[in-house]
């Protein structure tokens, strides 16, 4: 299969319910760009491609087209909430393979601090 940069940058687009010219706002670039940019006419450069990454919290690999899985943008979390996610994280990846219908006592004390943070 042949990967399609302007393919998963209208569907990053799609997914957020942006349009390309709310997209090209951001981007500080024209509608016409983003149009190009998703038609492959045009390939962006590579600080727009940071941007565009940004924009849509995914790694640089995944607009590469390489997949990618384990990375998490906490960009604008406190440290407690970072804190809290990877709580989190770690809860469920040692559960993971003992799972059951509801949730254990620890995962219990996660959503709690998550909720706590939500709610601040």
């Amino acid at each position: 299969m042949c990967y399609d940069l302007g393919a998963l940058i209208r569907k990053l687009r799609i997914e957020r319910k942006l349009t390309q010219k709310q997209l090209a706002e951001k981007l500080k670039v024209s509608e016409g760009t983003v149009s190009k940019y998703e038609s492959n006419i045009s390939m962006p450069p590579f600080e727009t491609l940071r941007s565009i990454a940004s924009i849509f919290s995914v790694s640089m690999d995944t607009l590469y087209g390489m997949q990618h899985q384990g990375t998490l943008f906490t960009h604008g979390l406190s440290e407690t909430q970072i804190e809290t996610v990877q709580e989190l994280i770690d809860s469920y990846r040692i559960k993971n393979n003992q799972w059951e219908n509801k949730l254990n006592q620890e995962q219990l004390v996660v959503l709690s601090k998550i909720v706590i943070e939500l709610t601040k």
